[in-house]
């Protein structure tokens, strides 16, 4: 299976104007970013899709991971390299139905019972969070803070992607105080910033070069 990337960049046009998600994905891909969510939730064909197929091309171009967030059956149809779903969305097995073969699969996970039912299934990695405060997705769970990810992380055989009010300074404490996590994932540190790809920059800097 193809390895998921460290650095997750999230898409998102509802905490930000200025920017849209092709011109998002170019700062992120200009800064070597490896892996891209897209996050639309008002997702409406008319007035998406044809950025999207844009962005996907990008994406296969400059061999850049494209995953989506939520959209099973449009990440089927603009070939992206995976889906992103969560606990209240769409069984893993039946995501598994919907994809071509081969397609990343990811999968939020709130609680070690909801992972021993899903860590089975050919899942690519595994989103943890929130673990810092954020105000993009009200998910009602409280912060887990540093011990709280190091403890899915010690528990969880799938790579981790960190999420929830990470910042380029947040991300370097977080690879530091617990060593064994694959990743972060980063949405308003990156497209509420003032030069977005600056911050990307940041967040590949704190990632070996080899």
């Amino acid at each position: 299976m193809l390895r998921i990337g460290r650095i997750h960049i999230l898409t998102d046009t509802q905490v930000q104007q200025r920017f849209s998600h092709y011109e998002l994905c170019e700062k992120a891909i200009a800064a070597g970013i490896p892996t891209i969510q897209y996050r639309e939730k008002k997702f409406s064909p008319q007035r998406h899709m044809e950025e999207l197929r844009r962005i996907a091309e990008l994406a296969r171009r400059t061999h850049t991971q494209l995953i989506i967030n939520d959209h099973v059956e449009l990440a089927a149809e603009i070939g992206a390299t995976g889906i992103h779903i969560g606990e209240e969305d769409m069984p893993v097995e039946e995501v598994m139905r919907k994809v071509p073969a081969f397609t990343l699969i990811g999968v939020t996970v709130h609680s070690m019972e909801f992972y021993e039912r899903v860590r089975r299934w050919p899942i690519a990695y595994v989103g943890v969070g929130p673990v810092f405060e954020t105000s993009t997705k009200d998910s009602g769970r409280p912060p887990l803070g540093i011990d709280g990810l190091r403890t899915y992380v010690e528990a969880i055989s799938h790579p981790v992607i960190a999420i929830g009010g990470i910042t380029p300074e947040r991300a370097r404490m977080l690879f530091e105080a617990v060593p064994n996590l694959h990743g972060v994932a980063v949405l308003s540190a990156f497209c509420k910033a003032s030069e977005p790809i600056e911050v990307a920059r940041e967040l590949m800097a704190l990632l070996p070069s080899n």
